[in-house]
């Protein structure tokens, strides 16, 4: 925003461009360095000031917002997601990133495309109209505090903990997915084994094919350990009820965790991890079974009834999901034995993409 408010005081630069400005607004890189639920709200608050900014300095600002198609990088339904930008954000015009299997989705057919541009023109017409309201003083407060609490509990167990990219490397198939041809850029920017030199959608796609999926809630379990407690969940309630932002974000959670399967993951790690490993394994399984639990009981129930038809699908899909991740488990395992014959290979590395591709099928949302 500083940067912003600089350039905006050019007057070669307004004149050239005509006071118009297109400013591209970052999913990925954000939540995979601070952790989903720090990302949204720092996300929202950067809106905020750039409208402001531009506003300020009677520039016609126009956001492009660059969403993949996981939670964990700014994924869900374009629709809620329109109508739960700051107010003033959305102002007749927006521009919005569609890829992997969104574009399949979305845009297969004449009949889904024009629901689809339809549904876009539809939310831009609404939210400009009828903009969400502006979020409380206290709810502000409260917002910045658990952002804080989860930036601080994503981040010490990603970078913190010596044996996490470790079990990243092991337990999910991210190895594998580096030799078939999923996405369009290397999963690393360098060869170096850290945590902020991998790519976002490797890295939230290897999670979702072990049915963890911890871009999209890891943090989130303190921060609404916070935001629960006495004297602050008057506002966690109020936030739920009247604020489009925190609803449409914790109803993107509750669907997450609707896919996760505590089992699986433990399949997983019974084929392919040592002791150390499982260690790791227990303790974000811990978390994850405490999130599931505290969002039953923080989750309004019109949210719950909005979700009931989604976790019936979810259920159906489940029957042939897991089989599929009980196989893909197995030929990981298989295809880390160096002795195997070429084409004894070949065969696994095959039945390796229909796993992958069938996990990705059922799971939605996974890149």
């Amino acid at each position: 925003d500083k940067i912003m408010e600089k350039l905006f005081r050019i007057p070669i630069y307004l004149k050239i461009f005509k006071r118009k400005q297109e400013i591209m607004i970052g999913y990925s890189d954000s939540s995979k360095d601070a952790g989903n639920f720090a990302a949204s709200w720092s996300i929202y608050q950067v809106q905020e000031k750039l409208y402001k900014i531009s506003k300020r300095n009677n520039i016609n600002l126009t956001l492009f917002h660059g969403r993949g198609g996981s939670i964990g990088r700014g994924g869900g339904p374009v629709y809620a997601a329109l109508l739960s930008q700051p107010p003033g954000t959305v102002n007749g015009k927006t521009k919005v990133t569609e890829q992997g299997e969104v574009i399949q989705q979305k845009f297969s057919t004449e009949s889904i495309a024009e629901y689809s541009l339809g549904t876009y023109i539809g939310s831009v017409l609404e939210a400009t109209l009828s903009p969400p309201i502006k979020p409380k003083k206290n709810w502000i407060k409260l917002m910045n505090k658990m952002s804080t609490i989860g930036n601080i509990s994503y981040k010490n167990q990603l970078i913190n903990n010596p044996e996490f990219l470790r079990y990243y490397n092991t337990v999910t198939p991210q190895k594998i997915l580096e030799k078939i041809f999923i996405g369009s850029r290397p999963t690393k920017r360098n060869k170096t084994n850290k945590i902020k030199d991998l790519r976002a959608i490797p890295w939230v796609f290897a999670w979702t094919q072990i049915r963890l999926i911890l871009p999209a809630w890891l943090g989130t379990l303190e921060a609404l350990e916070y935001g629960s407690k006495k004297n602050n969940l008057k506002f966690l309630k109020q936030m739920f009820n009247k604020w489009p932002f925190f609803y449409q974000m914790m109803d993107m959670l509750d669907m997450v965790l609707t896919k996760t399967d505590i089992r699986v993951i433990k399949f997983y790690e019974n084929c392919l991890a040592d002791k150390n490993l499982k260690n790791v394994g227990n303790k974000l399984t811990k978390q994850l079974s405490l999130l599931i639990k505290l969002n039953k009981i923080l989750i309004p129930n019109k949210m719950i009834n909005q979700r009931n038809e989604y976790r019936e699908s979810v259920k159906i899909r489940n029957t042939y999901a897991e089989t599929l991740n009980l196989l893909q488990a197995n030929i990981i395992k298989k295809l880390k034995n160096n002795k195997m014959k070429k084409n004894e290979k070949e065969n696994y590395n095959d039945a390796m993409m229909v796993t992958v591709a069938g996990i990705a099928a059922a799971m939605k949302n996974t890149g």
